[in-house]
């Protein structure tokens, strides 16, 4: 007979300033338990060989602080973390300003020459300007550092909010940004377009290079119908999105060479909102998965998922998407919301980080947005190992019922292999209010 015991985990450490809410972390403590099976003999086989115990170790949150405050109710909005330097502890972490929602300003820039121990202070890089129709704001900055070149990359959107309000129809606009580490200056900053095609946005992107040299950024666009305005499926407030790769190479003289993969499409009435926030990653057999966010608000009684797609041209083209596979069962639901896929620096295996609809929740549109959990991916056939799932955070008592943990970014540090992830906790006070937030830092070990 098995017999199964979970040991919690005491091993949980968080700073001192931070108000630890007891019935949540209660909660996630669960979350870095580790499971051991414990074999019982009768007297019968007492002398045979004891079977060694199976441990499966979980993840462990080593803290949870609050890294900047919100601002005269402008909360701080995530932007991008990133190395610099191909050996040097050298970081540079992006975050903006909230106004209003989806209306960002003040992008700013620190850097970190102990691995995150100190920061500089914030300047200022990406600021909208007003003009006649209403105000230019920058948004979703999304930078890939390549370690071959030596530079960083940033592509970010740069949209006109007409009166200064956010218009979901609006052709976005993309700027090009180039870092150079060793110089210490940015060196390119240009608006850059696709001729005869729409130009898509970046929102919740994590840039690779694949083994054959491509930077891959996952973008989004609008679908637009005959008539050339944007699709919107039975009066969705937001139109039908696709998602569409940025596809960037380097020519021999050292200059960048830009175009667009073919889009990947689902049909509205699967996915009222279409497909966007691809969570990219390449696999051993040079196949490129994507995880898009998918959407159910036009039908919530129908389940809402993330959907997979493959491509096996570098992004190019991609196969029809399909719901998010779990182990041991139907797909996990899960709302409206971005997702990361990242191989572990420290253990090789492949993770998704992101929200799950659990404990009896359902999708319903954008929600819920809590938990964060991170899951093991069981790589062939791809699929949520739905045992490994591990709660980083998740709505407390003393949180209100809309709190989220979505529009995270991250980064593995290489000195101790942990995940180090950054977030606003919007509506963490007030569902109204939500905007009275805070940004934190996670620390995350890996087993």
């Amino acid at each position: 007979m098995t017999i199964f015991l979970r040991l919690l985990s005491s091993s949980l450490s968080l700073p001192a300033r931070i108000p630890v809410r007891r019935a949540s972390w209660r909660t996630l403590a669960v979350g870095v338990a580790w499971m051991v099976a414990v074999t019982v003999t009768s007297p019968q086989s007492a002398h045979a060989a004891a079977p060694q115990p199976a441990v499966r170790l979980l993840p462990k949150v080593r803290s949870k602080e609050i890294f900047i405050r919100h601002e005269n109710r402008r909360p701080a909005a995530t932007g991008f973390v990133t190395y610099i330097s191909k050996t040097k502890p050298v970081l540079m972490h992006c975050f903006g300003r909230e106004d209003y929602s989806d209306g960002y300003d003040d992008y700013a820039i620190q850097l970190s020459t102990d691995n995150g121990l100190t920061w500089s202070e914030p300047v200022v890089r990406w600021k909208s300007s007003v003009v006649p129709e209403g105000r230019l704001r920058y948004a979703e900055p999304a930078a890939f550092f390549d370690p071959d070149k030596e530079q960083l990359i940033v592509l970010i959107d740069h949209t006109l909010y007409p009166k200064d309000k956010l218009n979901v129809d609006t052709d976005y606009g993309l700027e090009l940004n180039l870092y150079d580490p060793q110089k210490g200056e940015w060196t390119e900053r240009r608006e850059f377009a696709f001729p005869g095609q729409r130009t898509p946005a970046m929102s919740f992107s994590f840039p690779l290079k694949t083994a054959r040299g491509r930077l891959l950024f996952p973008g989004m666009r609008k679908t637009v119908g005959p008539d050339g305005k944007a699709v919107h499926y039975q009066n969705t407030w937001a139109p039908v999105d696709e998602a569409v790769t940025v596809i960037g190479e380097w020519t021999s003289s050292g200059a960048l060479t830009w175009r667009l993969g073919q889009p990947l499409q689902i049909a509205p009435e699967i996915s009222s909102r279409g497909l966007d926030e691809n969570a990219l990653m390449e696999l051993p057999d040079g196949r490129i998965a994507a995880v898009c966010r998918g959407d159910n608000s036009a039908f919530p009684d129908k389940p809402g998922y993330k959907w997979l797609s493959f491509s096996r041209d570098d992004g190019e083209t991609w196969s029809a998407p399909v719901p998010l596979p779990a182990t041991g069962g139907d797909p996990i639901e899960s709302g409206a919301n971005g997702s990361a896929l990242f191989r572990s620096s420290k253990n090789g295996k492949l993770y998704w980080m992101g929200n799950l609809a659990l404990r009896g929740e359902r999708a319903q549109g954008n929600w819920p947005r809590s938990p964060l959990v991170l899951v093991e991916v069981q790589e062939e056939p791809f699929a949520l190992k739905r045992e490994t799932i591990f709660v980083v955070d998740e709505r407390g008592y003393n949180d209100s019922p809309r709190v989220q943990m979505s529009n995270f970014r991250f980064y593995q540090d290489r000195a101790t292999g942990d995940v180090v992830i950054f977030l606003s906790r919007y509506g963490e006070h007030s569902e109204k209010q939500w905007m009275l937030a805070d940004y934190y830092r996670y620390r995350v070990e890996m087993p």
